[in-house]
């Protein structure tokens, strides 16, 4: 997978796989909105790689915007880019030939910024409870356009690109592992339900001790479509 790079003074910095992934995803547009940007890499790649022509980046924490506004003085790309400290994308005008990406926080944080669908396409990246999310996406009028896997860090990320309106609703199964990755079978699909089978497969041994009975059966539902997903890919 191509690692996406952007300058500063003269040095070559790369964005992870994670964050290459999140860009493939977004393409082109007009002005990146990014939520949580936090150091500014994804926003300040897309400028100096000619895929957005300007960006506003987001942060709840003026302290946490300032690491970006320092990588954007250092690129000199001061007339490319807004700063807001908001909470998610309260107060935001989005426009058209926009693009969001939401990446590195959990599915229910995501939920509570992504409360309405968009005009414009959003790139996200939970780290858990990705069904919860793909459930969340197409409870409020959107739908999954793609699905990618990156691994970086040493664990495997999935990234969603959800798109307003309706698609055809998801099962279960589906909404666990992911429709379009079902559908694509990606390089790394694999790899990763294997990676998945023994995170629900731990999961479910907790539950052995049939305290919570509820919770045994969701762990060894999601281990079971963990299996089925590896038997169909072969």
């Amino acid at each position: 997978m191509r690692m996406g790079v952007f300058l500063i003074r003269g040095f070559m910095v790369h964005l992870d796989e994670r964050l290459s992934t999140a860009e493939q995803l977004i393409g082109k547009c007009k002005r990146l909105v990014d939520i949580g940007s936090n150091h500014g890499f994804l926003p300040v790649h897309l400028l100096q790689s000619g895929l957005c022509e300007n960006a506003l980046l987001c942060d709840i924490s003026a302290d946490a915007l300032s690491r970006a506004q320092i990588l954007v003085e250092k690129t000199d790309l001061q007339e490319k880019v807004e700063f807001a400290v908001t909470d998610g994308l309260n107060g935001i005008a989005l426009q058209d030939g926009d693009a969001v990406s939401i990446c590195g926080m959990g599915a229910r944080t995501i939920a509570h910024i992504l409360n309405r669908a968009l005009p414009c396409p959003v790139v996200l990246q939970a780290n858990v409870e990705l069904k919860f999310l793909r459930r969340h996406i197409e409870s409020i009028g959107m739908h999954i356009a793609d699905e990618a896997i990156a691994f970086a860090t040493g664990r495997y990320y999935v990234l969603l690109r959800a798109e307003s309106g309706q698609a055809e609703p998801m099962s279960d199964y589906e909404a666990h592992i992911g429709p379009i990755l079902l559908r694509k079978n990606p390089p790394l699909f694999k790899d990763y339900l294997l990676w998945r089978k023994g995170v629900t497969g731990r999961a479910l041994e907790g539950t052995k001790d049939g305290s919570d009975f509820e919770r045994m059966n969701i762990a060894r539902q999601e281990y079971e479509d963990v299996l089925r997903a590896l038997e169909e890919t072969k």
